[in-house]
């Protein structure tokens, strides 16, 4: 998964304002000579007398010296202005005293499925460590309760949740959650929850404004799909199918509309029913392809390209296909071969391509935090973790990069929201941000009515046969 702390800058302005000058009333004819022979020479600090009409010069103006005021000497500097208060941190919220902000955290154990992930929860506290050698948030240390739960299933983490908000009184919950289990968090016992995984419509609908996440959300990731194809002028004037879930039927009217205002025309919309029983998913899209056969539209958009993919090569039909899916596995369980059909694959750019570019400055530095820390295991050893010890694993540079992606999310928010760290004071904060850095990420930014940081444009890949996976077509 691809995918930079903000500094937030305040800029202080003067508005000065120019006053226009006397008018040349002095130097005018109406003015009466002074007599000549009677005149005395004036001294510097009298006023001059008027000059005599027509024939004399005016009388000069006098020099910055003769002016009075004078001026303060050039040497001297500008008083310094007094410096603001500081404003004093107090218990502002639940989870957050003057010293420590607490925070929920869990990983993913994803062992049965044959991945070395190594410490999973030392990713996690090395994140936290950097956050808080750097000063924490306005001076309140972050305090982690760390958990790690199996990939599979609800029932241990929503276990942890009540643990994490009813007996640690956690201001939130940072960390790597999957099924929607954010809701125990924000709808079930109003706390916040940053994610680092994705996040489905069902739950952001339901976490009443108190979901947030470093992915990009689904229906952003498949509106960066749609600019990518259109850029490489696969929809513009093309007739085009469209299927989804019909669990996702949310999404299907922007998604309409972003392919329309691209110049493509729908032919029709299918919404599958089934996905989780792999005979019944298979039979369904066997049925939708059918109807696409008898359309024949020039492009195929669905949000299950595998089943599709699938589908297509049982009806010996292959219209070009467009998706932003990129996991091997999906096509690899259903015995897919993603060269047989035309199949245009656009994808977040991966974590390992910006590690293996060396040009993210802010991947270095998450990935230096881990290598250089001391982790102490449950019998007390002290032992540095290489994150880069086993490249046949990349999953484990995909994990370290992914907790400081979510800890210095939160880190950023947090800190924008002041000294007065309540829920609405960081709904505000998250409101406002703007742009901001994070690793693995060419683009991020947090706004009012935005889940998901990453902005980071899809690129295009292809499908590697000798490593069975999708790379970046260059």
């Amino acid at each position: 998964m691809s995918k930079r702390l903000l500094g937030v800058l305040v800029a202080l302005s003067l508005i000065f304002t120019a006053c226009g000058g006397d008018s040349d009333s002095d130097s005018s004819d109406d003015t009466p000579a002074a007599p000549a022979t009677s005149a005395p020479e004036p001294e510097a600090d009298e006023p001059a007398p008027a000059p005599e009409p027509d024939d004399e010069e005016p009388a000069p103006e006098p020099d910055d010296e003769e002016s009075a005021p004078a001026p303060e000497p050039d040497d001297e500097e500008p008083a310094p202005e007094p410096e603001a208060t500081p404003v004093p941190l107090t218990a502002s919220f639940r989870g957050v005293t003057e010293t420590e902000i607490r925070i929920g955290m869990t990983s993913l154990d994803a062992e049965m499925f044959g991945f070395d992930q190594g410490d999973l929860a030392s990713k996690w506290q090395v994140a936290v460590d950097a956050v808080n050698a750097a000063g924490g948030i306005n001076g309140r240390m972050l305090v982690p309760y760390i958990d790690v739960l199996n990939v599979i299933g609800t029932v241990e983490a929503d276990a942890t949740c009540v643990k994490f908000v009813e007996d640690k009184m956690v201001f939130a919950f940072v960390g790597w959650l999957r099924e929607d289990n954010e809701l125990c968090y924000t709808e079930r016992n109003n706390t916040i929850a940053v994610n680092g995984n994705d996040v489905t419509p069902e739950a952001i609908n339901r976490s009443n404004g108190l979901l947030f996440a470093t992915e990009a959300t689904k229906l952003g990731i498949q509106l960066n799909l749609i600019a990518a194809a259109a850029a490489d002028g696969l929809i513009d004037g093309k007739r085009v199918h469209f299927s989804i879930l019909a669990s996702e039927d949310s999404l299907t009217d922007p998604l309409v509309e972003a392919l329309e205002a691209h110049g493509a025309t729908i032919t029709s919309v299918s919404r599958v029913t089934a996905v989780d029983d792999v005979q019944a998913a298979e039979a369904n899209h066997d049925v939708i392809v059918q109807r696409i056969a008898d359309e024949d539209p020039d492009l195929v958009y669905s949000l299950e390209p595998a089943l599709m993919s699938g589908a297509m090569i049982r009806a010996g039909i292959d219209i070009p296909q467009i998706t932003s899916e990129s996991d091997e596995d999906l096509y690899l369980n259903l015995g897919v071969d993603p060269t047989a059909i035309q199949l245009h694959v656009y994808a977040p750019e991966q974590i390992k391509t910006y590690w293996d570019r060396g040009d993210d400055p802010l991947i270095i530095e998450c990935v230096e935090n881990y290598n250089n820390a001391q982790i102490t295991d449950e019998d007390g050893n002290v032992e540095t973790v290489n994150v880069t010890e086993d490249p046949s694993q990349p999953i484990n540079l995909s994990l370290v990069v992914r907790a400081c992606q979510t800890v210095w999310l939160f880190a950023a928010i947090a800190t924008a929201a002041g000294p007065n760290l309540t829920n609405e004071t960081f709904l505000e904060a998250a409101a406002n941000l703007g742009s901001i850095d994070l690793p693995g990420m060419s683009a991020a930014s947090m706004s009012e009515g935005k889940i998901g940081a990453d902005d980071s444009p899809l690129v295009k890949v292809i499908w590697d046969p000798e490593k069975e996976e999708f790379v970046s077509a260059g």
